[in-house]
This record gives structure tokens, C-alpha cells and sequence, in this order.
């Protein structure tokens, strides 16, 4: 395993292995001395029976148990806040700098999106970072101790190597079963809890519509549900883990059950009776292998989910990114609110590239809405999507909202753009940004959401649409916290700029609808 190339961990292992093997044959040692202190007392052997060795020898086991436990956690943590360390840091450099952020930066302002990505994290740690030591651990134990009853009771080898390939295999099974519930758990979640924050945002209009307690009872039924499945998910790991835990009494059985039927009696019992408790002992070191199990099937679906955002520029992800810009044919679409309301306007429209389309109407229409869904950020819930899929929308258009995000972050890192910086500062200066920029330090300076106007944050939003490839560009209201004449003047450029692409946006203003090819009042 790569880690292991790192000493920390190296020295991490050792001490694992040195704690797991104290640990086997402290009990064994222990047993065979009862056993045989035991066997003394019944004769005349008792008074000359050496007791301090034996006794020196568990107490020195001892030591090194406690001794090599504190090692390992003292050393394996230090080793795994480092690597969690480099690991996150890494993961979030090539978030911030993979193509389909920059193309989609306002995925950016989604929470529910970063705490996916933060869960993916987690779960990708915890399998790299923690399920290894106790499976190498839990491996070497296994190859003392067989290795101790090959030497005392050889035939009870086959029955012990039977039962634990069932219990693998079973345990495996369920482990994976648990981690398909857990995720099935987490997507519940997930949707149930977008939902539940919907239907609280719409507390009002769910209010006037005498739906308050039926809308909000179902988000809750989902969420019920998902918590359910998280139960049988933990439930399942449980079994997973307890079949396990019984291999070693099980092993421990087997061997003393052939040491009597070999007629191995009195004395000739003292070695069975050593391997048989330190196979009970290793059941407790085998235990923790089911989560192991679980947590790498966990990391395998963390890291698919990861690969969206950490794939190099030069092999950017797989998408059916359109050649040419589509056009977007939407009908009779009624306006809803994000509760699924219906508004009362309905929408009618064709975009074609090079032909921009206004939609015109009052705020709190449903506008912003409509180029949520057009974007897949929110659900189509009309037929099917204008783009195909809500999939193939986020991977084709850019949103502009008027409320977009700024980044803490330099110039260049909130344009979302990869272009040579004459690009970038023509973006500006159509925005009529170039002085502010100049005056903060260029492209290389550091920007806030509080170090900028409203109207400068919205132009610097303007500026991501100004350069973005995307092939459909959405405008939530350009001209939001703007001059009349400002407004108009910035989105004449941005609309020449992207002349051959497919744009709609919205306004409630007159003269802005008017520089589009088509208006549709609402």
C-alpha cells in the first residue's frame, strides 16, 4: 500500500503487529500457565512447580501490549493527520482547478453539493487512512497462531481453514450489502433533505394553499425512510461483524475438540490449550476486518463520485458536451415556485444560437426559477428536459444569477476561466471593471464578497459569462444592482461577445428585453 512507503507508518505497523501478537499469546501464555499450575496442584509437583517464569513471561506480555498499543496510536495518528492532511489539501487544489468547476463555478455556492464532496472525502480517509493496520495486523496474528497449532495440533488445521473461508466470504457479503444500504441511506438523505428545504423556504405560498402539513409530512416520511435504511445498513455490519467475532471461539473449540480425540489428556494437553486461547484471542483482532471490508467499498463509490472534480485538465471528464450550440424549444411551461407551485404565468419560447431571447416579467414570477431548471439545478418537472437531461443541461449551460458567489480568491480564480490573461482583461474591461481590478492589484489580487459592491460583484458574474465556453449561456437578470445605462451598455457587449451562442435571460427591465432578438412578456 502506498502509504506504507511513508516510515511513520512503517513504524505505525510494527507496533500494530507487536500489540496483535502481545495480545495472542498473552492470553495463550496465560491459559497454558492456569493450565499447568492447575495440573501440578492435583500432585506431589505442586510444591516444586516454578511459577516465576511463567508468571514473568505474562507480566513482560503484558508490557509490550500496552507498550506497543500506545506506540501505535501515538505514531499511527500522527502518521494519518498527515496524510489527511495532504490528502484534503490535494483533493480540494484539484477541485478548484478542474474544468468542469471553472465551466460550472456557481455549483461552487451549492452546500449540499460541497458537504457531498466533504462526505466523499471522509470516507476515502478513513478506508486509506485506518483500515489497514488492523488488517495487516489481524494477518500476521493469523500466521503466528497457525503456525503455533501446525507445531501442537495439525489436524485441527483443516477444519479452522474452512471456517474461515465461510466466514470471510459471508462476512464480505454482508459488508458489501451494508455499504450499498448506507449509500442508498445517503441519497436518501440527501433528497429528502433538498426537499424539506424547499418546502421551508415556501412556508408562505404552502400556507395559502392549505399544504403546509402535507408537503412538509412528506419531506419528513423521506427522511423516516432514510433513516431507516442507515439502520439496516449499521444492522447488517453488525452481523458482518459478530460472525467474525465467532471464529475464534469457534477455532478455539475445534482445537481443543481434536486435541481430546487425539487422546492429547494431562500434560500432552498444555500445548493444544496454549494454541486454543490464543485463537479465542485472535477473534477479537479479526473483528474490526468487516468494517475494514465496508469502508473500501465505501471509498470505491467516494471515489467515483470524487473523479468528477479531480481529473487532470488535459483528460477532462466524459460529457455530451454538444459541438454546436442547441437549440432550446420550451411550451405552455407553467411558471412554478421552488415548492412546485404554479405561479400563473406560462412560458412559451424558442432559443436558437445567434437569436437571444428576453423573458420579461415582474420579480417573483417564477423567472429565476425557470433558468434554474433550464440549468438542471432544480428538477424539470414539465415532460422531458429541453437539453435531454437535467445531466447533459449542467454540463451545457453557464447560470448567471444575480446573486452569484464571489470566492475568496484571487481575480483570476473568480473569473472560473483557463484563458491567456488578454482574454481575462478584455472580459473586464466590456464589464467596465479594469480600473477597480487595476486599482486592487490585477488579476493575482485577492477578492471577497465583502471587498465588492453589489454592482461589482455582478459584473464580475458578468465577466465569468463573458468568457465561459459553455454553449448555452442563462442570464438572471443582468442588469441586477446596475445603472440603467450601465446595464445596457455591459450586456450589448456580453451579447456580441457570445453572438453565436444560445442566450436567454431575464429582466424586468423594458430596455434591457429590448436588446433581444425575441421577447416573451410574462
Amino acid at each position: 500500500m502506498n502509504m506504507l512507503r511513508d516510515p511513520r507508518w512503517r513504524i505505525a505497523l510494527g507496533f500494530s503487529i507487536a500489540a496483535s501478537l502481545a495480545s495472542v499469546l498473552l492470553v495463550g501464555v496465560s491459559a497454558w500457565f492456569l493450565g499447568a499450575v492447575a495440573l501440578a496442584g492435583l500432585g506431589p509437583a505442586g510444591y516444586a512447580f516454578a511459577f516465576h517464569h511463567p508468571a514473568a513471561i505474562v507480566r513482560l506480555l503484558a508490557l509490550v501490549r500496552t507498550g506497543a498499543k500506545y506506540g501505535e496510536r501515538i505514531t499511527g495518528h500522527s502518521a494519518a493527520l498527515r496524510d489527511q492532511t495532504r490528502h484534503r489539501a490535494q483533493l480540494f487544489r484539484q477541485m478548484a482547478d478542474t474544468p468542469e468547476t471553472r465551466a460550472t463555478g456557481w455549483q461552487l455556492s451549492r452546500t449540499d453539493r460541497l458537504q457531498s464532496f466533504l462526505d466523499h472525502v471522509e470516507q476515502v480517509d478513513f478506508a486509506q487512512l485506518r483500515s489497514a493496520l488492523p488488517t495487516y495486523a489481524a494477518a500476521g496474528a493469523m500466521l503466528v497462531v497457525s503456525l503455533m497449532t501446525l507445531a501442537t495440533v495439525p489436524l485441527a488445521l483443516p477444519a479452522i481453514f474452512v471456517l474461515g473461508v465461510l466466514g470471510a466470504i459471508i462476512s464480505a457479503r454482508l459488508a458489501s450489502r451494508a455499504a450499498h444500504q448506507s449509500h442508498t441511506a445517503e441519497a436518501a438523505w440527501r433528497s429528502a433533505a433538498e426537499e424539506l428545504g424547499q418546502q421551508l423556504a415556501g412556508l408562505v405560498a404552502l400556507e395559502g394553499g392549505n399544504e403546509r402539513s402535507a408537503r412538509v409530512g412528506e419531506s419528513i416520511a423521506h427522511a423516516r425512510r432514510a433513516e431507516q435504511a442507515a439502520s439496516q445498513a449499521r444492522a447488517t455490519l453488525g452481523t458482518a461483524e459478530a460472525i467474525l467475532g465467532m471464529l475464534g471461539p469457534l477455532a478455539a473449540a475445534v482445537v481443543l475438540g481434536t486435541a481430546a480425540l487425539t487422546d492429547r489428556l494431562g500434560e500432552a494437553a498444555l500445548p493444544a490449550l496454549l494454541a486454543a486461547f490464543a485463537w479465542l484471542a485472535l477473534g477479537e483482532l479479526i473483528l474490526p476486518l468487516a468494517r475494514a471490508r465496508y469502508a473500501q467499498h465505501r471509498a470505491r463509490r467516494a471515489t467515483a463520485g470524487l473523479s468528477q472534480w479531480t481529473q487532470s485538465p488535459s483528460s477532462p471528464p466524459h460529457t455530451d458536451h454538444p459541438v454546436h450550440p442547441p437549440c432550446i424549444e420550451v411550451k405552455d411551461l407553467p411558471l412554478r415556485n421552488p415548492n412546485g407551485i404554479a405561479l400563473g404565468p406560462v412560458a412559451s419560447f424558442t432559443a436558437r444560437p445567434g437569436a437571444p431571447v428576453a423573458i420579461l416579467g415582474p420579480s417573483g414570477c417564477g423567472k429565476t426559477t425557470l433558468l434554474k431548471a433550464l440549468a438542471g439545478w432544480t428538477p424539470w418537472t414539465d415532460g422531458r428536459h429541453p437539453l435531454g437531461s437535467a445531466t447533459a443541461a449542467r454540463v451545457t449551460c453557464h447560470l448567471s444569477l444575480h446573486d452569484a458567489a464571489i470566492l475568496d480568491g484571487s481575480v483570476r480564480d473568480n473569473l472560473f476561466a483557463t484563458a491567456p490573461d488578454e482574454e481575462l482583461w478584455a472580459a473586464l474591461e466590456a464589464m467596465e471593471m479594469t480600473d477597480r481590478i487595476k486599482a486592487a492589484g490585477g488579476l493575482d489580487a485577492r477578492l471577497t464578497q465583502d471587498r465588492l459592491s453589489l454592482g461589482e460583484a455582478r459584473r464580475i458574474a458578468l465577466a465569468r459569462a463573458y468568457l465561459t465556453p459553455a454553449p448555452v449561456l442563462l442570464l438572471d437578470e443582468p442588469g441586477e444592482h446596475l445603472s440603467k445605462d450601465q446595464a445596457a451598455r455591459t450586456l450589448a457587449r456580453l451579447l456580441a461577445a457570445q453572438r453565436d451562442r444560445t442566450l436567454v435571460f431575464v429582466t424586468h427591465d423594458e430596455d434591457l428585453a429590448a436588446l433581444a432578438t425575441q421577447r416573451v412578456p410574462l
